[in-house]
C-alpha cells in the first residue's frame, strides 16, 4: 500500500498548489501584503489587540474592567474597521475561509461523510 499513500499525498500536493493559483488565496496574499505595508493599519491592530488582551487578562484575574478600558477598545475596533486594507483584507479572508469549507465538505463527502468529523458533537 505505500504506492496508495504516495498518490494520495501527490493528489495531496495537487491541492495545495492548486489552491495557492486560486483567484481567492491570491486576493488574500495580496490583501495581507498591503496590510503589513500599512503602517496605519498594523499600528491599529497592534493598538486593538493589546487593549483586547489587556481586558482578558483582568477579567480572568477578577480585576474589575473599567468603563474607560471597554470605551478605549470600541475606540479601537472602529479605527480597524475603518481602515480600507484591513477592510480588504477581512474580505479576502471571509471569502478564502468559504473556500476551503467547501472544500473540506467536498473531501468529507467523498470519503462518506456530509461533514467534517468534529462538527457534530459525538454521543
Amino acid at each position: 500500500m505505500p504506492d496508495d499513500y504516495e498518490e494520495v499525498l501527490a493528489q495531496a500536493r495537487q491541492l495545495g498548489e492548486a489552491i495557492r493559483r486560486h483567484p481567492r488565496y491570491v486576493k488574500l496574499r495580496e490583501a495581507d501584503q498591503r496590510v503589513r505595508a500599512d503602517k496605519a493599519a498594523t499600528d491599529a491592530l497592534t493598538a486593538y489587540n493589546q487593549a483586547a488582551q489587556e481586558i482578558a487578562r483582568k477579567e480572568r484575574s477578577g480585576q474589575p474592567v473599567e468603563v474607560d478600558d471597554k470605551r478605549r477598545l470600541q475606540r479601537l475596533r472602529e479605527l480597524v474597521a475603518a481602515n480600507g486594507s484591513l477592510k480588504a483584507f477581512m474580505a479576502a479572508q471571509a471569502d478564502f475561509t468559504e473556500l476551503m469549507r467547501k472544500m473540506n465538505e467536498t473531501v468529507y463527502s467523498a470519503i462518506g461523510g456530509p461533514r467534517a468529523p468534529a462538527s457534530e458533537p459525538r454521543p
